[in-house]
């Protein structure tokens, strides 16, 4: 009787079934994510990649005469011992650039 009503019934009931698998392949995969990732509950935090740094330990001289230097991956506010002249002296790395590159790393 009326081509249009019929036409455009048929187009809507088309789009709400379009729309009913939408939702539904929406929902399917949201609970599969959620079902799937792992719990940060119980993980270490990560701790960032380690990068190799060369540091002048302050107030040391070298056979030489120039500063001494020490290449290490441990990150900044760790405490190392290095031989100054034979005896063992402790040095903390600091995230301080200096002017050649380096970092410092200061004598306690």
């Amino acid at each position: 009787m009326f081509p249009v009503a019929d036409t455009l019934s048929g187009v809507c009931s088309t789009l709400g079934a379009t729309a009913a698998i939408g939702l539904f392949t929406l929902a399917r995969t949201r609970l599969r994510s959620r079902r799937t990732a792992p719990s940060t509950a119980n993980t270490a935090p990560v701790e960032p990649p380690r990068r190799l740094r060369h540091y002048t330990l302050l107030r040391t001289i070298g056979p030489d005469g120039s500063p001494v230097h020490y290449t290490t991956t441990r990150p900044p506010g760790s405490v190392i011992t290095h031989p100054i002249d034979g005896r063992p002296l402790d040095f903390e790395l600091t995230d301080f650039p200096l002017g050649d590159g380096t970092y410092a790393a200061e004598p306690l």
